[in-house]
Parts: structure tokens; C-alpha cells; sequence
């Protein structure tokens, strides 16, 4: 397997993972944006930022990955 090819596969494998992972972002953004007015979605954003707390900040790894892996070659 080349250099190239490698690079290729992790790249992919990271987008891959953080899509799968990312659903929980992309859920829970539409709940939020769903809940309501300020008073009446109160109670369902707390629960939504309570749910997707720990889930948030471990996805945010895929993000880093992604352009740490693909950066440019060193010489």
C-alpha cells in the first residue's frame, strides 16, 4: 500500500467515523431548533444539553483528526 493510499483510508475513516458519531450533534440540533420559544423549549434544551454533553466533546476528536492526518507531508 502506498504512502498516498494510506493517507487516503485514514482520511476517509476519520469522516466516515465522525458521521457516525456525529449523529447525536445533528439530532440533537434539531430538537433544539424544534423546541420551542424561550420559555416553552426551556426544559427540553437543559435536557438536550445535558444528554449530549460527554457525547459533544469526544466527537470533536474526529474534527482534529481529520486535518492532523491529511496535513502536509514533512521533507
Amino acid at each position: 500500500m502506498s504512502l498516498e493510499l494510506a493517507v487516503a483510508a485514514a482520511l476517509f475513516a476519520g469522516v466516515v467515523i465522525y458521521a457516525i458519531f456525529g449523529g447525536a450533534d445533528f439530532g440533537s440540533g434539531f430538537f433544539d431548533a424544534t423546541a420551542g420559544g424561550t420559555a416553552r423549549g426551556a426544559e427540553t434544551r437543559t435536557l438536550i444539553d445535558h444528554s449530549i454533553g460527554p457525547v459533544w466533546e469526544a466527537n470533536h476528536v474526529w474534527l482534529i483528526y481529520v486535518p492532523v492526518t491529511g496535513g502536509p507531508p514533512s521533507r
